[in-house]
């Protein structure tokens, strides 16, 4: 399948804007070492702390290619199947992600709703994230609508995974704050969008 330049060049600008909202989330849930008086009179923990750094650093890079793993296989179903003028095989990323069956409908559910955001901004107008959402949604109230649809699909499919996940350590209280932290960032964007 050929994709056409302006197709790509929507799916950059819309990958770019996903990659800074994993990095929003990504500094919402990693603790960022700080410097202390103390590092200046004991150099060992200077030490210390780029160390702990380092760690930070490779921890926010892992957390934004995880993150990003999902959108780009969706997204590459949303430009085929604007390409094509099909509806997208949902299933064919179900299946990518090898999930329990419990876990395969409300991923599913995601899947569905973000492909139909990605497919809604790649089908409009624009030269900018901004202008491309502008043009697909029209006023903040309907845009406010599709993220509340995505959030609430991303909520459904946490709630499913959090059974799983309740003997690791932190995980309950790191998938909350991606939860929060995806709503604010989302109707900041919204309202900066809409202003």
């Amino acid at each position: 399948m050929v994709v056409d330049e302006e197709l790509n060049r929507k799916k950059e600008l819309i990958l770019g804007h996903e990659l800074v909202f994993a990095n929003r989330i990504g500094a919402a849930i990693f603790e960022r070492p700080k410097v202390s008086f103390w590092m200046v009179l004991i150099p060992l923990l200077f030490l210390y702390f780029i160390y702990r750094m380092q760690r930070y650093r490779n921890g926010r890079v892992k957390f934004d290619e995880e993150f990003m793993v999902t959108r780009r296989r969706v997204m590459d179903l949303a430009v085929e199947s604007v390409a094509m003028g099909a509806e997208p095989d949902v299933n064919r990323v179900v299946r990518q992600a090898d999930l329990s069956d419990s876990l395969q409908e409300p991923y599913a559910s995601w899947i569905r709703v973000l492909a139909e955001y990605y497919m809604d901004l790649l089908s409009a107008d624009g030269q900018s994230f901004e202008l491309l959402v502008r043009s697909a949604y029209g006023d903040r109230t309907t845009y406010l609508l599709i993220l509340n649809r995505l959030g609430s699909a991303e909520k459904e499919f946490y709630s499913a995974i959090k059974p799983r996940m309740a003997e690791t350590e932190g995980a309950i209280s790191i998938i909350a704050a991606i939860e929060e932290q995806s709503r604010q960032v989302r109707r900041e964007l919204a309202e900066r969008i809409f202003a």
